[in-house]
């Protein structure tokens, strides 16, 4: 037996939300992402699914909370199209960075949702 700690996969990310109805909105209507079932619990949650078990857990916060967003704290979804992504996106009028290019060539775009968490889409 090895005392190694191994992980299996990747699972959620959970974020504090002011206002859940404005992001399930934002979460659905815009990155149109599929709301799923979560348990109940004695504060509002709304969860949603990347796809393959992971997925997006919406946390609604006190609103006397305070919170400072800073790009670096952030989570990436894989797009196909990132420049029709920022189509929709402007169009939609979602708060978002121009497209640049990573050292590494990939393309990225940096968005906040309504409480101002970090969202980052990427085409690889």
């Amino acid at each position: 037996m090895t005392n190694k700690l191994t992980i299996k996969a990747f699972n959620h990310v959970a974020l504090q939300i002011s206002d859940i109805e404005k992001s399930r909105a934002f979460y659905s209507e815009i990155l149109g992402l599929e709301e799923i079932p979560a348990p109940t619990f004695d504060y509002p949650v709304v969860w949603f699914s990347l796809g393959n078990g992971r997925e997006v857990h919406l946390i609604g916060r006190k609103p006397e909370a305070t919170f400072t967003p800073v790009r670096s704290n952030h989570f990436a979804l894989e797009v196909s199209d990132i420049y029709l992504a920022e189509k929709i996106l402007k169009e939609n009028g979602a708060n978002c960075l121009p497209i640049k290019s990573r050292p590494d060539g990939i393309l990225q775009l940096f968005l906040t949702d309504p409480d101002g968490n970090f969202i980052e889409l990427c085409q690889i």
